[in-house]
C-alpha cells in the first residue's frame, strides 16, 4: 500500500500531455478561452457521466465547482450536473472515447445563454478490454487506421475535443479530488509557460499542477490541493486575453468558423462544414454520432454544398486553405475528405473523366492512400466508359494498392485481377481471381460475383460494370 502512494505520480501520460507540437494553451483552438473569459459564453456547464460504480462523490464535485468558480469568469453562473450512469453491461468492450460519444448530451435546457460546456467521464478501465475495429467493405473500401491503445490513467484531452477522461480505480483510487482538479487545470490551459512542449507541468513540487501527484505528502504537513503562484499567474493571464471570436460551442458541438469552412467537434469526431453553418447542422452532427456504432476510430467526414463541389477552382483553393489550417488532423485528413466528396458527386452524376481525375488528385496528396489508387484501378478496368479505361494504368494503380497493403485485402486482389483483364492478361487475372477467393472472407453475394469473373476471364472476356457506379 505504502509502496503504491509513493509511485502515484502524473495523471496526465506522456503521449497525451500535449495534444499539439506547441502545447495545450497555444493549440489552435484554444477552447481554454471559452472556459476563462465571459464572452462568448456568460456562463458554464459541466456535464459529469460515469459508469455505474465509477460515480464521483458530491465533495468531489464540490472542490470541481470550487476550482471553475475561483478561475473562470462566469457572470451568468457555473452549473455541474450528473447525468448518465452508464450500466456496466453497457461499458463493458467500449473505449472510454467510444462511450463519451454515446452518452455526451450537452445543456439540458436552452435559455439564451448558450453556455461553454466542458464533458467529464467516470470510466472503468477494466471493462474497456480491445473493442473491435471495423473491416473495410467492397472494392475501394478504406482500410481503417490502426486502434490507439488507452490507458489506465486519468488524462484530459484537448484535441479535437477538450474532454476529462477519469478512471477512478487509478493506484487505488488515491489523490482522486486532487487529480481531477489536475486535469480540469488542463482544460484552462495550464501549464504552457514552460519552454518544452511536452511537459506541460508546473516544477513546483507543491502544486496541483506538479507531474507528481503524491497523497502521501500529507504525512509531512504538505499538501497539492492549490494552484502555485506562478500557475495562479499564467490563469489570471489566459483571461486577460482577447475572447476568439470563431471559437463557439452549440450545445455540446465545438465549432470553430474559418474563411469558407467550419469545424465541428465531439470526441474524436471532426465534420470539416462547406456552407453557412446552421444550428441544424451541428444538431445533426451530434445526432449522428449519437447513432453510431462504438469503437470506431479517429473519423474526419465533410459536409459541402453544390456550389463549392461543381466549381474546381473553388475546390483547390480550399484544400490549399484545409492544408493551412492550424489542426494537423485538417490539415491531413481535410483535402482528402473534400475530394472524395467531390469523388461522390461526380459517381452521381455519372463524370467518370471527372472522377478519374479527382482521384488522381488525391493520390499526389497521400501517396500511400490504397483505396484511392484501388479505386482508380476500378474505374479504369471496369468502367462502362471506354474513354477513361485503361488496362496498363489499371495494373499499375491496382499492382500499387496491392503492395501498400501487404496483398492482404482481397478486394484490391480482386481489382486487379479486373485490371489483368483489361489489360488482356486473362490467364493471370484468373489466378488473381482465384486469390481473391481464398483471401479474407467474402460474403455469399460477392463470392458469387467473383465466381462470375473468374468464368469471364476464363473466355478471354474483361468485366464490366452493370451500373454507371464504378
Amino acid at each position: 500500500m505504502l509502496y503504491c502512494l509513493v509511485l502515484a505520480g502524473c495523471s496526465t501520460p506522456v503521449a497525451r500531455k500535449s495534444q499539439a507540437n506547441s502545447g495545450f494553451a497555444q493549440t489552435p483552438q484554444k477552447t481554454h478561452l471559452l472556459y476563462l473569459l465571459p464572452s462568448p459564453h456568460s456562463r458554464l456547464y459541466v456535464e459529469v457521466d460515469a459508469v455505474e460504480g465509477c460515480e464521483p462523490k458530491d465533495i468531489a464535485l464540490q472542490k470541481l465547482k470550487e476550482f471553475l468558480s475561483a478561475h473562470c469568469d462566469k457572470p451568468d453562473g457555473i452549473e455541474i450536473v450528473r447525468s448518465d450512469v452508464i450500466p456496466i453491461k453497457a461499458a463493458r468492450g467500449i473505449s472510454p472515447r467510444a462511450l463519451a460519444r454515446k452518452y455526451i448530451n450537452g445543456p439540458d435546457k436552452i435559455t439564451a445563454s448558450t453556455p461553454a460546456f466542458m464533458y467529464v467521464l467516470f470510466y472503468n478501465y477494466a471493462l474497456c478490454g480491445d473493442s473491435a475495429v471495423a473491416k473495410a467493405g467492397h472494392p475501394g473500401a478504406s482500410t481503417p487506421p490502426a486502434r490507439r491503445p488507452e490507458v489506465g490513467n486519468p488524462y484530459a484531452e484537448v484535441l479535437p475535443y477538450p474532454t476529462i477522461y477519469f478512471n477512478p480505480r487509478y493506484f487505488l483510487g488515491m489523490a482522486k479530488n486532487q487529480t481531477l482538479l489536475h486535469e480540469t487545470g488542463h482544460l484552462l490551459g495550464l501549464v504552457s509557460r514552460r519552454s518544452d512542449p511536452h511537459d506541460l507541468h508546473c516544477p513546483n513540487p507543491a502544486c496541483l499542477m506538479n507531474a507528481h501527484l503524491r497523497p502521501y505528502r500529507w504525512l509531512i504537513g504538505k499538501t497539492q490541493k492549490q494552484l502555485c503562484p506562478e500557475c495562479t499567474a499564467e490563469l489570471s493571464q489566459h483571461s486577460r486575453q482577447s475572447p476568439r471570436s470563431n471559437l463557439r460551442f452549440v450545445g455540446p458541438v465545438l465549432d470553430r468558423s474559418e474563411a469558407g469552412y467550419h469545424v465541428l467537434s465531439l470526441p474524436d469526431r471532426v465534420t470539416l462544414v462547406f456552407k453557412e453553418l446552421t444550428e441544424q447542422d451541428c444538431q445533426h452532427f451530434a445526432a449522428a454520432i449519437h447513432a453510431e456504432m462504438p469503437n470506431q476510430e479517429l473519423r474526419v467526414d465533410c459536409l459541402a454544398g453544390d456550389e463549392l463541389l461543381e466549381d474546381s477552382a473553388k475546390v483547390r483553393e480550399m484544400i490549399n486553405r484545409l492544408q493551412a489550417d492550424p489542426l494537423d488532423r485538417v490539415q491531413n485528413a481535410g483535402p482528402k475528405i473534400l475530394l472524395r466528396a467531390c469523388m461522390a458527386r461526380y459517381d452521381h452524376l455519372g463524370q467518370h473523366a471527372n472522377y478519374v481525375e479527382t482521384l488522381r488528385q488525391a493520390i499526389l496528396l497521400d501517396g500511400k492512400d490504397a483505396w484511392c489508387y484501388n479505386q482508380l484501378a476500378w474505374v479504369q478496368a471496369t468502367c462502362s466508359d471506354a474513354s477513361v479505361r485503361n488496362g496498363k494504368e489499371a495494373v499499375a494503380a491496382a499492382t500499387k494498392a496491392c503492395e501498400l497493403t501487404g496483398w492482404s485485402n482481397w478486394q484490391f486482389v480482386d481489382t486487379l485481377a479486373a485490371a489483368c483483364a483489361e489489360a488482356g492478361a486473362f490467364k493471370r487475372a484468373v489466378e488473381l481471381q482465384e486469390q481473391a477467393l481464398r483471401t479474407g472472407a467474402p460474403i455469399r453475394s460477392e463470392q458469387k460475383a467473383m465466381q462470375e469473373r473468374v468464368r469471364l476471364y476464363k473466355q478471354s472476356q474483361p468485366f464490366r460494370e452493370n451500373s454507371d457506379k464504378p
